[in-house]
């Protein structure tokens, strides 16, 4: 009997580790896009955009030669 209630309490609190790990994880994914003035010196407007599914905005991708790094402005 001791080992069928430690497997349910490890099974929930398997459970609630796994929901805080993806409750982090989409605080993570959610991106906060930059505004046009915002967008630092060095990075380039390229031809790549997308549709922001949440807001139904116009996201353009910049990038910047030297360091590799890329941003998200919106328009």
């Amino acid at each position: 009997m001791k080992f069928v209630i430690g497997y349910f309490v490890f099974q929930i609190l398997l459970l609630i580790v796994i929901l805080v790990i993806t409750h982090q994880t989409d605080k993570n994914s959610r991106k906060a896009f930059l505004q046009p003035n915002e967008v630092p010196e060095g990075f380039e407007k390229t031809s790549e955009t997308f549709i922001d599914t949440k807001t139904k905005k116009t996201i353009y991708v910049y990038y910047n030669r030297h360091t590799g790094k890329r941003i998200y402005v919106e328009h």
